[in-house]
């Protein structure tokens, strides 16, 4: 479930890039990207999930022992993560030790 099936520059839906597991969403990095290709949902390589309407999210991570869900009450825009449940996100991986490149990118780290 953690292993890439498919990576598209420009998934046919959500018309921004992705990466897939077999029938999850793995973590992908578009910040860099111009104002509307730029959805993201920055995770470590190991986690899989899905993200929802709005916003919302679930995920796991295996490797960090970690389950996530985060829902809210008022819908967000775009396609990926937004800052509200990306920070929450980044928070959780930073108090489990892991680190990202100071250019971005995924969260990277090894859980003791």
């Amino acid at each position: 479930m953690g292993a890439v099936a498919s990576a598209v520059a420009k998934d046919a839906t959500m018309l921004v890039p992705t990466r897939w597991a077999t029938g999850f969403m793995k973590g992908v990095d578009n910040h860099r990207l111009p104002p509307g290709e730029n959805d993201s949902v920055i995770l470590s390589e190991e986690a899989f999930g899905h993200l929802g309407n709005g916003g919302s999210l679930g995920f796991a991570d295996p490797r960090a022992r970690l389950s996530f869900g985060y829902t809210m009450n008022r819908l967000g825009g775009g396609t990926g993560l937004d800052e509200r449940g990306q920070v929450l996100v980044d928070a959780v991986y930073r108090t489990l030790g892991y680190r990202r490149a100071a250019s971005g990118g995924m969260w990277y780290g090894v859980r003791s």
